[in-house]
């Protein structure tokens, strides 16, 4: 079979378009649209947040601050850090407290030889070895241990524990161990499973020993380090002075932020509490413990070398905030790397944070750990201007595109400029018309005759009316089709005000869908629970605060928010549906369970918003009292070990149908009906002629003849 011959030009109802028209058109519209979105969504993430950075008055320089406290909070009125800023002041969150000083002196020590360095490492929280009793976990506990609600974590290698009493003693071994430690809290002394709760008062240090200081005269304290060397002196790189050097045959000491070795010597920033010690206090090794003692209580302090921290003080406790903001929006959990590094206020017997802050000299009572007007500028010139630019372009291009561009009689689109855009006018544009259509093609009828002809008369007649109107001087009221068709006009404008607003709104209530209501549905259908609840029991219930602790969470209130006080609970379940169980109960020690101590989630998402969930409710539900109590639950057939307490197959794919339907189909409906009303390619579309292309063109004989009708109207006028 050949290849099918395309069909001619002139016997095409609509005839081919001018791509490059069209294509301008619609990639203005496209431009204008997501261009308006874009200034809107722009103005809360940065123009907003600009204007407030540059009328904050905070100076660009950094000075320090180090922590001092790190609460975690039901109710908030503010918070150091929110991943999304729409909900930063709702829920739970972590508020940290700084202590606020100058910067210290910078010092260069020089010829430095046989230097050393010892890091002492405290208890990682997070990654730590943690001791379940409920699991069984405890029977063979031995050394100091601290824990909280039956979570033991062994502190013997880190800290040495001072105490004088005890408690009774808690055998966590056996068969009742388990029960008998489910829910032991605080610091305790274990041997082989019995443990004795530490009383205060105690004194625990960390077990940081063996740090050689034999022929040490420098001592620079950093964090949880200490850096040691024998140097011939120390200059203040600020002011080029000699601030001590090692012919007073004394120890220098003190507290730096950083410590470099570089080609001129060590150099240590930011350093506070100078002070000498005399060489015979200090043996050949020592401990972390002893050496921050001798610093603070021993050492005679020495203004020239460093400063000392309270003289440098600005504020005894201000608000550290991220930004000024005190929330982000890149929901990559952005707040619970800055809440470790920052949070660090000292109770876990580890160092302080201590790092650069920036601050306003009219409101100390607030920081900010991220301010850079340089960056801030020019991400608000960015997004300004190319948003800006690109919707004012669209803009005035579909303006000139609909002054300038016009559909003809043939249903295609032209470019013939504002002057043009009326080809048939009362006096002599019939003879215009036809010098500018004199070189189109042949073909035609009587048709395209009597159309002419028409055209003519109705111009004469139109504008004898309108010289009898101008002579006379007289107002013609406007007759009913007219204000009807006034009344039409401005009924489509508003319309059309409302389509674009809801086409807009739609596309912003698609994008939030997607992640709250899209994503967590798609979640649910990939994991493809059994729609049949199975039988579950509760094996463990440990309630944490603390973002070291929340690692996960079997129930969240709010999405965008990182955990601070938590919920965790492991189950066991058997694929026998909860039904039978009910009908023919099972004896819980006898029974074969499918999946053992896996997590239990609210949903697939594992969080939620009241009041559809309440995670204190969810607690009392299945947690506490109810530990070991059989009930129904789902899970996963793709992924076995996730288990939740919710499911609904019908309602899943409800608010999955819905959150897609909805707003595509107003954005779709809107620009339609826009694209209908102001689209010329659609409008002439839609009124299709019966005729053929080539018979909405008269031949040049019809032409020749109404031009002669044309000029015999004239002189009968």
């Amino acid at each position: 079979m050949g290849k099918k011959k395309p069909t001619p030009e002139e016997d095409l109802i609509i005839p081919p378009q001018d791509t490059r028209i069209c294509g301008i058109i619609c990639v203005c519209q496209l431009t204008f649209v997501l261009s308006t979105v874009a200034i809107v969504y722009l103005t809360v993430a940065i123009y907003m947040p600009s204007s407030r950075a540059f009328k904050s008055g905070i100076d660009e320089t950094p000075v320090m601050c180090t922590t001092t406290r790190a609460l975690n909070q039901d109710a908030c009125e503010w918070g150091s850090c929110g991943e999304w800023c729409l909900s930063k002041t709702s829920g739970a969150c972590i508020q940290i407290y700084v202590h606020l000083r100058m910067n210290g002196s910078s010092l260069l020590f020089t010829n430095c030889t046989n230097s050393a360095n010892k890091t002492c490492y405290g208890i990682d929280q997070e990654n730590a070895k943690k001791s379940r009793c409920i699991a069984d976990e405890c029977k063979n506990l031995t050394g100091t241990f601290n824990c909280s609600a039956g979570m033991c974590i062994n502190i013997t290698d880190a800290f040495e524990c001072v105490f004088k009493n005890t408690d009774p003693p808690l055998k966590c071994s056996g068969r009742r161990g388990k029960i008998t430690c489910i829910d032991i809290t605080g610091l305790f002394s274990c041997n082989r499973g019995t443990c004795r709760k530490i009383r205060t008062p105690y004194n625990c240090d960390r077990r940081c020993v063996d740090i050689p200081t034999r022929n040490k005269n420098m001592i620079l304290l950093s964090g949880d380090k200490v850096y040691l060397s024998q140097c011939s002196s120390a200059i203040d790189m600020e002011t080029k002075q000699e601030v001590w050097n090692e012919a007073e045959d004394k120890v220098i000491m003190s507290s730096c932020y950083n410590i470099q070795n570089t080609s001129l010597g060590i150099e240590a920033i930011d350093c506070v509490n100078g002070s000498v010690l005399e060489k015979t206090e200090l043996t050949d090794l020592t401990n972390f413990t002893y050496l921050s003692y001798l610093h603070y209580a021993v050492s005679k302090p020495i203004k020239v070398i460093a400063p000392q921290e309270q003289d440098l003080t600005l504020s005894n406790e201000s608000r550290l905030m991220i930004n000024l903001e005190g929330c982000v929006n890149t929901l990559q959990d952005e707040c619970k790397e800055f809440l470790k590094e920052f949070g660090k206020d000292g109770t876990d017997h580890n160092a302080r944070a201590r790092f650069p802050c920036y601050y306003s000299k009219s409101k100390m009572q607030q920081v900010v750990a991220r301010f850079d007007l340089e960056t801030t500028y020019r991400q608000f010139v960015f997004g300004f201007f190319v948003p800006t630019i690109l919707f004012g372009v669209s803009c005035l291009t579909l303006i000139f595109c609909q002054r300038t561009i016009v559909v003809g009689d043939d249903a295609k689109m032209r470019f013939v400029g504002c002057a043009n855009k009326n080809p048939v006018v009362a006096n002599g544009g019939a003879k215009n018309q036809d010098k500018a259509n004199s070189g189109d093609g042949g073909g035609g009828g009587d048709s395209a005759f009597l159309s002419c002809k028409k055209i003519v008369h109705k111009a004469s007649l139109t504008h004898s009316r309108q010289s009898m109107n101008v002579s006379d001087g007289e107002e013609r009221p406007p007759t009913r089709e007219e204000l009807i068709a006034e009344f039409l006009d401005k009924a489509k404008f508003y319309t059309s005000l409302c389509l674009g607003t809801t086409a807009i709104l739609s596309v912003f209530a698609f994008l939030f869908l997607i992640p709250f209501v899209v994503d967590p549905a798609i979640s649910t259908i990939v994991a493809d629970y059994d729609p049949v609840p199975v039988t579950c029991v509760v094996t463990d219930h440990v309630y944490a605060e603390g973002m070291r602790n929340c690692t996960w969470s079997s129930c969240r209130e709010g999405c965008t928010t990182a955990a601070i006080r938590c919920h965790q609970l492991l189950v066991n379940y058997t694929k026998i549906a909860f039904h039978e169980w009910h009908k023919h109960p099972r004896d819980l020690d006898s029974i074969e369970w499918d999946v053992m101590d896996t997590k239990f989630l609210v949903n697939t998402e594992g969080c939620g918003y009241p009041p559809r969930v309440n995670c204190s409710e969810f607690a009392k539900q299945y947690g506490y009292s109810h530990v070991g109590e059989p009930f129904p639950c789902y899970y996963s057939r793709a992924y076995p070990e996730i288990v939740v307490a919710r499911y609904s197959w019908d309602d899943n794919l409800k608010h999955l149908i819905l959150s897609l339907i909805i707003p595509n189909v107003l954005f779709a409906v809107s620009i339609g009906v826009l694209s209908y009303w102001y689209c010329p390619c659609c409008d002439k579309a839609c009124h299709k002629s019966p005729r053929v292309y080539a018979e909405k063109y008269p031949t040049k004989e019809n032409k020749l003849l109404c031009r002669s009708d044309d000029e015999e109207d004239e002189l009968d006028y």
